[in-house]
């Protein structure tokens, strides 16, 4: 299903950078970095960690890289949303979430000089919703980008009726 308008990407970025914001508030009033709180035994917690690294941990302390690959993020996300007359529904969910993600965490880096992370399942290193976001939403739109891609290769190599060329 087709759908023209690009204030549903904008709109879903907006709900992801809300409950970013609001899920990081509520973790940093109410504990203390370095707590956790079981919530599942040996399997999840709420760990409150500042992060100064990319989603999950990685490449620590490379703060204007991420800022300047969020803000590309960001436009590119936009540029495709008001350029491309339609996007499928996958489309508009993978570059909303991508967008929120990204957006969340660049407002910490650029407020805090720091990410909250805060979700920690046993054995996986502590997150957050944008970084979850970001992940996900990146692989609907890669997912969407080969499935195009794909269906694209298959129509090329159906001869069509009125083809002249030899079989």
């Amino acid at each position: 299903m087709k759908h023209p308008h690009p204030w549903q990407v904008i709109g879903l970025a907006t709900a992801v950078f809300a409950l970013d914001r609001i899920s990081k508030g509520l973790v940093a009033q109410g504990m203390f970095v370095g707590q956790s709180i079981r919530l599942i035994p040996h399997v999840l917690e709420l760990t409150y960690i500042l992060n100064s690294g990319a989603a999950f941990g990685v490449l620590q302390h490379r703060d204007l890289l991420f800022i300047v690959v969020a803000f590309l993020l960001l436009f590119g996300v936009l540029w495709v949303a008001f350029t491309r007359p339609s996007l499928d529904s996958r489309s508009i969910w993978g570059m909303g979430l991508l967008a929120g993600g990204a957006a969340g965490n660049l407002w910490d880096r650029l407020v805090a000089g720091h990410v909250i992370d805060f979700i920690h399942f046993r054995y996986f290193p502590v997150f957050n919703f944008a970084d979850a976001s970001i992940v996900v939403g990146m692989g609907m739109v890669l997912w969407d980008y080969w499935r195009r891609e794909g269906a694209e290769a298959d129509d090329e190599s159906e001869p069509r009726a009125n083809d002249s060329r030899p079989s």
